[in-house]
């Protein structure tokens, strides 16, 4: 355990009576059984109930801890819950770790999400601004810095190119803007009151009111 930070990310990780234990986020009140499929299957959603398609994002259930050991090893707790976060973390720390921008990822799409491509320069930065920002994965390819025990992403990955793909589209022809609502999967971007999408148009068209209000 030595060479594996204490906290990754919403992971917490304790010794305790001879035991590794592995916590999510606030005080444990269910402990899972060491079994990597049962934890695949806690994972898979968050408190709203929505499917988690970013295994980084801060949306872990609350209140859950398991134990590590010969059926259910420490490093692959965190490789189910985080893939190749200790990967990332080593070869960074190496110097290893090739970062690939954003630009070159979305320049190189084809078929449905070739579109993504023609995103403004200002909507790439809205766009990484707000779905990183939900995530515990920090963007090397964005040239942020990446401290002892951060989790490095040397790529942008296939949500935000998701995310990407409809900002341009919003670009080409505004749509109107609804209430968020947390009902909304989290990465149905194309649908009214995803709470991405919203924050996304509300960024990038601010109203009268709201520039007033600002001042």
């Amino acid at each position: 355990m030595s060479s594996i930070p204490s906290r990754i990310g919403e992971l917490t990780i304790v010794e305790e009576a001879g035991r590794i234990l592995v916590r999510g986020p606030g005080s444990p009140d269910v402990t899972l059984p060491p079994d990597e499929e049962a934890l695949r299957r806690h994972l898979r959603i968050d408190a709203a109930g929505r499917y988690r398609p970013l295994s980084g994002a801060r949306t872990l259930l609350a209140g859950w801890q398991v134990e590590t050991g010969p059926s259910l090893p420490l490093e692959r707790v965190i490789e189910v819950v985080y893939p190749l976060a200790l990967a990332h973390i080593r070869l960074h720390a190496r110097g290893e770790l090739r970062a690939v921008s954003l630009d070159d990822v979305l320049g190189r799409q084809t078929g449905r999400y070739e579109g993504a491509g023609r995103l403004s320069s200002t909507g790439r930065e809205l766009a990484t601004n707000l779905l990183c920002g939900q995530c515990i994965r920090v963007p090397l390819w964005d040239g942020r810095p990446c401290d002892a025990g951060d989790v490095p992403c040397p790529e942008p990955c296939s949500v935000l190119i998701s995310l990407c793909r409809e900002a341009a589209l919003w670009e080409n022809e505004r749509p109107g803007a609804s209430p968020a609502a947390a009902t909304v999967p989290f990465a149905a971007f194309d649908e009214p009151g995803n709470p991405l999408r919203e924050a996304f148009l509300a960024a990038r068209w601010p109203s009268p009111e709201r520039k007033t209000n600002d001042g």
